[in-house]
């Protein structure tokens, strides 16, 4: 979203600094331009000058990043930009580490909140709303991302409020119980085949009542099968809400 959004902000720079550079082609003379563009190329270098170092400052005390990991199938370092964008310690936590690659940083701590921020500041200035400015104006375009982030979750939570109150469905929002979600750790070895060679197997648990037995029956209905017809396989009665009376019938 960031990066979209910076790649539209520079697409939309270039824009405006192409057509001011055609009007003032046609206002001024050509040696006006000459020199113009003298001047411009001094400044760019002197800017790309002071940019680079500012950017490329590093402590001396700290281990510079190609040292980190001498193996050359490691994290790849760009010299040019003294940059190493993977974790030169690959497979280690990086939050263990004292340096996992330039961006790990970028995107760790507060730095996602900052970018945030800072698309919505673009946002707004191109909106219209000038005093929202991540640099010149930071406190108030905290507070201002801040009440814009309370209003967007209530107006998402009033249109979910109002979707339930006319489709229904709230029950279906709802957690299932954690006698649903239990987990054992059982364990068993299984065979080639797929049949138990140590341990026991567990049973899976469901939302109904297991075992639970009616009118006085050992089996459930069901477990009988005689004539076309279902039935009990203790007492051996095909009509379901029959009482048991234990194996005098099955004589």
């Amino acid at each position: 979203l960031v990066e979209e959004a910076r790649r539209k902000r520079k697409a939309s720079e270039l824009d405006k600094s192409k057509e001011k550079d055609l009007s003032d082609v046609n206002a001024n003379s050509i040696e006006a331009q000459f020199a113009s563009s003298d001047e411009d190329d001094e400044d760019d270098d002197a800017n790309v000058k002071s940019k680079s170092t500012v950017r490329n400052l590093r402590i001396r005390e700290d281990t510079a990043k190609y040292l980190r990991n001498l193996d050359p199938d490691s994290a790849y370092y760009d010299p040019k930009t003294r940059s190493m964008r993977e974790n030169p310690y690959a497979g280690k936590d990086p939050s263990q580490l004292a340096y996992a690659g330039d961006n790990f940083i970028r995107y760790s701590g507060d730095a996602r909140d900052i970018l945030k921020r800072e698309v919505f500041a673009w946002e707004a200035g191109e909106r219209g709303n000038s005093s929202a400015h991540l640099q010149a104006n930071p406190t108030q375009t905290a507070l201002m991302y801040k009440e814009y982030k309370g209003k967007t979750s209530d107006i998402k939570s009033t249109r979910q409020q109002e979707i339930l109150q006319k489709y229904g469905g709230e029950e279906h929002l709802q957690a299932p119980p954690r006698e649903l979600l239990h987990q054992e750790e059982a364990y068993v070895e299984y065979s080639r085949t797929g049949e138990v060679v140590k341990g026991a197997e567990p049973k899976a648990q469901t939302r109904y009542k297991e075992d639970v037995y009616a009118m006085n029956h050992s089996s459930v209905f069901g477990s009988w099968w005689s004539d076309g017809k279902w039935g009990y396989k203790c007492c051996k009665q095909t009509m379901k809400n029959s009482y048991c009376t234990g194996t005098s019938l099955n004589k």
